[in-house]
């Protein structure tokens, strides 16, 4: 089982990540996006962005974690794998100018998810010996609190009523702000595999 783990992992979650972004660029031919600098099309360009960044940074984190760690399989982990996707997709149909609101409740519901499903593939690895030199020194808890974080601002957007039309500014800000937390997060992930190339 451990032998296969990382291959069949890292399959499963590439398949996810592949639809999802081909959902993602459909999703872009639907909604007719131009470049502009008007409110309600930056807006949607950073939730374009967010998403986008999203997938990469599921895909990274995945592949970099079970490179270097191995643990038996859980059904938490299928099942965590799909979730994540139906998170991402269901995100990628509130894309547009009139859903920001909508977009912003995903947001919250998928990165509070995700700061859950990171702390617990990140100790499941921690907890088996094997892993022990790799793992000593991930930062577990900056990682799943990164992704909380964007959470939050989702959910202050959503109670601020960033989703209204005259709350463009707001909104914008809340996604700038989202997508440069989710930035930091992986670059999280770089340094520690950094780290750990080096062992």
């Amino acid at each position: 089982a451990l032998a296969q783990f990382p291959t069949m992992y890292v399959t499963l979650v590439s398949v996810v990540q592949a639809i999802a972004l081909e959902v993602l660029v459909s999703r872009l031919y639907a909604v007719g996006l131009e470049p502009s600098l008007a409110g309600d099309s930056v807006m949607v360009w950073l939730e374009v962005a967010l998403l986008g960044q999203t997938i990469f940074y599921v895909w990274v984190s995945y592949t970099l974690l079970v490179t270097v760690a191995q643990w038996v399989l859980r059904f938490f982990d299928f099942a965590a794998a799909f979730a994540v996707g139906i998170f991402q997709f269901a995100a990628i149909g509130w894309i547009g100018p009139d859903t920001p609101r909508n977009f912003l409740i995903m947001i919250v519901i998928g990165f509070l998810t995700g700061s859950w499903i990171s702390r617990s593939n990140t100790g499941a690895a921690a907890r088996r010996p094997e892993n022990a030199e790799v793992m000593t020194g991930f930062p577990h808890r900056l990682v799943a609190g990164l992704l909380g974080v964007v959470g939050l601002l989702g959910l202050a957007g959503v109670i601020a009523g960033a989703g209204e039309p005259g709350r463009y500014p707001l909104a914008i800000a809340l996604l700038a702000a989202c997508n440069a937390v989710l930035f930091l997060a992986l670059l999280t992930w770089f340094n520690w595999w950094q780290r750990v190339v080096r062992l």
